[in-house]
């Protein structure tokens, strides 16, 4: 044994390849560790379904924590289905704000989603870099922006005849889709827990949109949405108009302009047969839906065994209010639309800046006004 030793240990590469192995396993177990322990801590994976504090907690996990890429683009996706719709496409194609600028209303979109659903990372993350202890005050404002946001959404649309099937489908896709990214690109697949607290969160925020008739268990909501899909996914020119519109933004941000083209056949080499045809897109050359599926599969397994678990919830809102009275988002995800910062009642488009009916305290905390029902009694 002990000759055995010597051997091995007068080569270097067997050093390395054992070190290598080590941290490996280690990445590996500490990546597991936070939801093992959230699976202990919540052993009925039911839980969140009658708990809406337990849902945020367990979806910021997926959403802030273990996933945060992959959870944005199953959200970007979420929303680029719901194009091929042609209701909803021909309603966004007639407020001319997606050809006028895209930017800005995809920014306002995600930003108003994040305000309404970020605010258990925020606290997490605040209190973690301001000492440990809970600014309650700012944990009640947190809970305002959300109402905020949502009276801010209801507004908006409010302008539009929008249909509750495509209320209900686009809540749907908002509630599968990550869970359909990340178990198949991501570097472990979700619990039932997590898939119940995504439901629960996002039917907590259904209900406040006045969307009614939601299905009240992940199968019975997939049945929904497939059957709706089969039903109205169809090509429309306004599909392609807003598709169009929102890869360029995509593909502006990812890739230098010469890789436009290609970028395009990639996307399009992600999307189901159904939707290349509702948006009128070529089918991409043979191979490619392989070679992009195993690139992110292989970003997945390099994840699990070579990259550190995150310590802070990455957030893209602000944690406070800066000296204007505005909230300055962490990072620009498509564009700076708001360097100088934004007030949530006033996100969305320049004509309806101001006019959102919601009074305000100087401290820029605000009480609750409306018919919205906090997310616990819901």
């Amino acid at each position: 044994m002990d000759t055995l030793i010597n051997i091995l240990s007068s080569h270097p590469s067997v050093k390395y390849g054992a070190l290598l192995l080590a941290y490996m396993g280690l990445v590996r177990h500490l990546r597991y560790r936070r939801i093992n322990a959230l699976l202990h801590k919540y052993p009925d994976p039911t839980i969140p379904l009658r708990n809406l504090s337990i849902a945020k907690e367990v979806a910021a996990n997926v959403s802030e924590l273990d996933f945060p890429y992959i959870n944005v683009v199953s959200l970007e996706f979420a929303l680029f289905k719901t194009y091929a719709i042609p209701s909803i496409s021909k309603i966004l194609a007639a407020t001319k704000q997606f050809t006028s600028n895209c930017l800005r209303r995809t920014d306002d979109t995600v930003l108003i989603l994040l305000e309404m659903n970020e605010g258990h990372g925020r606290n997490v993350r605040r209190t973690m870099l301001e000492g440990g202890k809970v600014d309650e005050e700012q944990l009640a404002n947190d809970e305002r922006r959300r109402e905020i946001a949502t009276e801010r959404l209801n507004f908006l649309h409010g302008h539009y005849n929008i249909k509750q099937g495509d209320y209900l489908y686009t809540l749907a896709m908002f509630i599968l889709e990550p869970a359909v990214f990340i178990d198949k690109f991501e570097w472990r697949e979700t619990t039932l827990l997590e898939k119940n607290a995504l439901l629960a969160l996002w039917t907590a925020n259904g209900k406040n949109m006045g969307i009614k008739d939601i299905p009240e268990t992940l199968d019975e909501l997939k049945a929904w949405a497939d059957a709706y899909e089969d039903e109205h996914s169809q090509y429309n020119p306004a599909n392609v108009e807003i598709a169009d519109v929102t890869i360029d933004l995509l593909l502006s941000h990812q890739a230098p302009k010469f890789m436009h083209p290609f970028g395009r056949k990639a996307i399009a080499a992600l999307l189901t047969p159904r939707l290349r045809k509702a948006f009128n897109m070529p089918t991409p050359p043979a191979g490619l839906t392989t070679i992009m599926e195993s690139a992110l599969k292989a970003r997945g397994l390099f994840i699990r065994y070579f990259m550190l678990p995150r310590r802070l919830p990455r957030v893209r809102t602000a944690l406070r209010v800066n000296k204007e009275g505005k909230y300055v988002p962490a990072f620009h995800k498509y564009g700076v639309v708001y360097g100088d910062g934004y007030r949530v009642e006033d996100l969305g488009p320049e004509k309806f800046v101001g006019k959102c009916p919601i009074s305000f305290h100087p401290s820029g905390i605000t009480p609750a006004s409306g018919p919205i029902t906090p997310l616990e009694d819901l």
